[in-house]
């Protein structure tokens, strides 16, 4: 069987918090055989701080499922984004790889094309915008699998998996607070708390 190329958020970036504390809202649409893709949630994280982590590519391994995950920078702001996940469907275990270019707006947005790998396409985007609590972090995406799986299993995991996905990229993102807003205190990014 052809690998699968369902899990992608998994290759993503793979980022986010608790379901029942940031307001995490997940949306999977299909039209034909593309899905749109989109998440909102709050965190606590200031505008820097939630772009320093999202920009922390290889700390997606962090998160379940992501066995590798390398960035190079390419230019001032395009990084290439080189990932490996595991995922489990229907008792079957698949290996997926992408290489990802992520284009940096800073502390505001990153957009991202899948250059290669197991989807016929992938990109979209990561939005941040403040709050009085901290800020709200939005995802759009597009998505076009590549696998033999019929569209009822992919439309099932998409739509079961990816809120506990995007629930655990914001609990992670809690967990890295301290360490981030000390980076955005430091000097040179004044500006940027």
């Amino acid at each position: 069987m052809k690998r699968s190329s369902i899990p992608v958020v998994a290759l993503l970036l793979a980022f986010a918090a608790n379901a029942g504390d940031n307001a995490l809202l997940v949306g999977v649409q299909r039209h034909g055989d593309t899905y749109q893709l989109s998440a909102r949630f709050d965190t606590t994280l200031s505008q820097c701080a939630a772009y320093l982590y999202l920009t922390d590519y290889e700390a997606a391994t962090a998160l379940p499922g992501i066995l590798a995950s390398t960035a190079s920078r390419e230019s001032a702001n395009t990084v290439r984004v080189e990932r490996t996940a595991e995922e489990r469907v229907l008792f079957m275990r698949v290996l997926l790889h992408s290489v990802m270019e992520f284009t940096e707006y800073p502390d505001n947005k990153l957009t991202f094309i899948q250059r290669s790998g197991d989807s016929k396409a992938f990109h979209g985007s990561w939005r941040i915008e403040p709050n009085p609590g901290g800020s709200s972090l939005y995802f759009e995406g597009e998505w076009q699998p590549d696998t033999l799986l019929p569209f009822f299993v992919i439309d099932y995991f998409a739509k079961h998996d990816l809120e506990k996905r995007f629930g655990e990229i914001a609990r992670l993102a809690e967990t890295q607070k301290p360490l981030l807003v000390e980076k955005c205190l430091q000097p040179g990014q004044l500006a940027r708390r």
